[in-house]
């Protein structure tokens, strides 16, 4: 099978209502690589259950392709999930857009104002994961702004 036929196969497989099989659609198109399959992945991310979107974004974040970044960035700051936020957390250090940049900035101001005054939470609360893999996707994408940035925030959060 080519791999033409195999991406139409994948997004044909994502667009079923079937959870599962539309993650592991999602998982085999990142695997691909196709910028084809962005529009698709993007509709995932934003119109599936979790578990798809949370597939969605880290295939998207394997493609590296920067029309994804909006998307991601959204689902990073408004999703309901902490998964899927951190899988588009992780995804914009993957892509390395600078546009991915704010939404990360927001994400652990947001945080480190929630949980500055309670040290628990901070260090080991359900929202930690979101947070340091928001700090890794700064440190991922490299500017000196989101070094600086990230170094700031992990010496704020110990």
């Amino acid at each position: 099978m080519s791999a033409s036929e195999r991406l139409k196969k994948w997004l044909e497989v994502l667009r079923e209502p079937d959870a599962e099989m539309s993650k592991i659609a999602a998982d085999k198109l990142g695997e691909l690589g196709s910028p084809d399959a962005v529009n698709d992945l993007i509709q995932a991310l934003e119109r599936r259950t979790a578990t798809v979107a949370t597939a969605a974004a880290y295939a998207l974040g394997r493609i590296r392709d920067k029309r994804a970044v909006p998307a991601l960035a959204n689902a990073l700051l408004t999703h309901q999930d902490v998964v899927v936020q951190t899988a588009a957390a992780y995804a914009l250090g993957d892509i390395k857009s600078s546009d991915g940049i704010p939404a990360l900035k927001q994400t652990i101001q947001e945080y480190l104002k929630t949980f500055l005054n309670d040290h628990y939470s901070l260090t080991r609360g359900y929202k930690r994961g979101l947070f340091t893999t928001s700090i890794d996707a700064l440190k991922r994408i490299g500017t000196p702004d989101a070094l600086r940035f990230a170094q700031k925030a992990e010496s704020q959060a110990k």
